[in-house]
C-alpha cells in the first residue's frame, strides 16, 4: 500500500466514480500578534449570541495568507477568502480569543458576501469568559455551495460591550468542483 495524499484522505477524492476537475485550498492566519488584535464589540445582551439578531463585526485587514494551492481560491488583501469558482467548500475556522470584560461570552461565525448582500451563517459558536483577559476557544466547521465572486470571511460578537482580543487565528476552506 502506497501513503500519499488520495490515500490518507486529502485532496481529491472519487466521489460517485467521478473525481473533481479542480480541487483548492486556501488559508488565512493571525498567529500571535503582539499586541493582540482589537475587535470593538457592542454587546447583543444576549449569551445565544443569535446571528440572525446582529451584532456580529466582520474582522478584515488582519489575515495574512498561509497557505494557496490551486486557482479556485484567492486569499484577499484583507484576509477573506475569495472563490473564483462555483462549487462546494468546506470551511474550518478557530480563534483562540478574550475578553476586556468580566463574565462574558463571545461568539463567531461565518459571513458570506454574495451580490451585494451579507450572509451570516445561522449557526455560531460560543466561548464563556468568566474573567477578563481569559483565553477561550472557539472552533467551527461547515460546508457550503459557493458561486465564483463569493467571499467568506469570519464576524465575531459579544454578550456584553468591550473589546475582543484575538491571539491566533485561521480561516481553512477547500473547494471542490466538478
Amino acid at each position: 500500500m502506497t501513503l500519499g495524499p488520495q490515500s490518507m484522505g486529502i485532496g481529491p477524492q472519487p466521489i460517485g466514480g467521478s473525481a473533481p476537475i479542480d480541487y483548492s485550498v486556501a488559508q488565512s492566519s493571525i498567529t500571535h500578534p503582539s499586541p493582540a488584535i482589537l475587535v470593538p464589540v457592542t454587546g447583543t445582551g444576549d449569551p445565544d449570541l443569535n446571528p440572525v439578531d446582529g451584532g456580529y463585526v466582520p474582522v478584515l485587514n488582519e489575515y495574512s495568507i498561509a497557505l494557496e494551492e490551486g486557482n479556485g481560491i484567492t486569499v484577499l488583501p484583507d484576509g477573506r477568502l475569495q472563490f473564483n469558482r462555483d462549487g462546494v467548500a468546506v470551511v474550518t475556522a478557530y480563534a483562540d480569543i478574550s475578553h476586556s470584560s468580566n463574565n462574558s461570552t463571545a461568539g463567531a461565525t461565518f459571513v458570506l458576501y454574495r451580490g451585494g448582500a451579507t450572509v451570516f451563517s445561522g449557526r455560531s459558536v460560543h466561548a464563556r469568559l468568566p474573567n477578563a483577559g481569559d483565553i477561550g476557544n472557539v472552533s467551527g466547521v461547515g460546508s457550503l455551495n459557493v458561486l465564483s465572486g463569493d467571499i467568506l470571511g469570519v464576524a465575531f460578537a459579544s454578550d456584553i460591550t468591550g473589546s475582543l482580543s484575538i491571539r491566533t487565528s485561521s480561516l481553512v476552506a477547500q473547494l471542490k468542483t466538478y
